[in-house]
């Protein structure tokens, strides 16, 4: 007796179900430009609220003599001119003796090499620690001088009027090393820290915030207008009612009076407050869309089988409204986070965690928009957020097309 050979149809792998939705979603995207680079621009801040505070610690250290320095200044290392193709570095100066002026990066810079050179430090003392120490190196008391581009520039190199005479004392110094300390690629803030280190560092609290508040909002605008257009009578028109009132009053006014009157002491109480006012626009359109999936076919023979709201919402209708649903969910992110760093320059917010709304608060509040070098101060964390958002709404966008095959074009 022979055994009849039977033929069973090969099941499908959920791994491969994946790699296949996968596979057509970034086949899409990467057709869709605009989206594709929304796309990498947030695998990008991605990347740098993640990692990019692991590899730039925050520069939390003040340095009176770096105060609202340009972008690309640093640390050099000035020496006599016949001693310049000698000492040009830190190691070269082995057994000899290096000035700092206390208060400034220099001190910090040289705090490694404390056994392999003799280090002598100037006092500020309202400003003379750089004076003081330059007409030390001028005058062979040391060897070489740790000192910072701009204090270059201003006593050798372009002096004011006023330090003419002394540029004159200064005339037989030059840089050696003219890279000796890492470069302030954003330059510094009005306490002389990097700003790169807070833009790297500024961003997390800030995206988590906005993040949480348009999860907020839209779970709220999902249910309740889920709820208003399948419970209806007396539940429709109140949630509609609520929608209407919360809807016409101006929010971020609204917002302001709140926030003046609660104190918020946490970011979890920040994005509740800015989804509370949120929802209602979502949840009107929510709504109607409910309403127009409520007669399909599907969703009356589940209400004819009494499956329940939480089924019918879950199963049968918030599949069908994903993609309207996850669009909206990228625009409450936008929108949370202009309200929370327009809460934060009124001071409204909390400025605990150094953010990039709380970078533009001070960079406001200190007069950097009146000063060139400074300005960099409120220009990097503006660039910042808008190319957060830019990436956002493309990204937004390319969702539209790979949602809606209509809005396709032909390859």
């Amino acid at each position: 007796m022979t055994a009849q050979a039977q033929v069973a149809a090969p099941r499908r792998s959920p791994l491969r179900g994946l790699a296949e939705s996968m596979r057509r979603f970034f086949k899409i995207l990467i057709r869709n430009k605009a989206g594709f680079l929304g796309f990498c621009g947030l695998v990008f801040y991605l990347l740098l609220i993640t990692v990019g505070p692991r590899l730039v610690p925050f520069d939390a250290e003040v340095k009176l003599d770096q105060i609202a320095a340009p972008p690309g200044s640093r640390d050099q290392l000035l020496t006599r001119r016949a001693d310049a193709e000698t000492y040009t570095s830190l190691e070269s100066l082995a057994g000899r003796t290096v000035g700092v002026v206390r208060d400034t990066g220099g001190a910090t810079l040289v705090a490694p090499y404390a056994g392999t050179f003799t280090v002598r430090e100037f006092r500020w003392r309202g400003g003379r620690g750089v004076p003081d120490a330059l007409e030390a190196l001028a005058a062979g008391e040391i060897d070489a001088l740790v000192i910072f581009s701009e204090s270059v520039r201003r006593y050798i190199t372009a002096p004011s009027a006023q330090q003419a005479a002394q540029a004159e004392t200064f005339a037989d110094l030059v840089v050696s090393n003219p890279a000796l300390g890492p470069v302030h690629l954003f330059g510094t803030d009005t306490q002389g820290r990097d700003i790169f280190s807070h833009i790297v560092n500024g961003g997390s609290v800030l995206i988590f915030t906005a993040l949480l508040a348009g999860f907020l909002s839209t779970l709220i605008a999902v249910t309740l207008g889920s709820l208003a257009a399948l419970l209806g009578g007396i539940v429709d028109r109140g949630l509609t009612a609520l929608a209407n009132f919360v809807l016409v009053i101006p929010r971020f006014p609204l917002l302001v009076v709140l926030a003046s009157l609660i104190q918020l002491n946490n970011v979890v109480l920040l994005a509740t407050l800015i989804a509370a006012l949120s929802w209602p626009s979502l949840m009107r359109a929510l709504r109607a869309q409910v309403l127009s999936l409520r007669e399909r076919d599907y969703v009356e023979a589940a209400v004819a089988l009494d499956l329940g709201t939480r089924h019918i919402i879950l199963r049968e209708i918030l599949p069908n409204m994903i993609s309207f649903v996850a669009i909206n969910f990228i625009f409450a992110i936008t929108h949370a986070m202009y309200e929370q760093v327009g809460l934060v320059l009124l001071g409204m917010a909390p400025i605990n965690d150094y953010t990039w709304g709380v970078m533009l608060y001070f960079g406001r509040t200190r007069g950097t928009l009146f000063s060139p070098d400074g300005a960099s101060m409120v220009l990097a964390p503006v660039l910042a957020i808008a190319l957060f958002q830019v990436s956002m709404v493309m990204f937004a966008r390319a969702m539209e097309e790979i949602f809606d095959p209509r809005l396709r074009t032909s390859v």
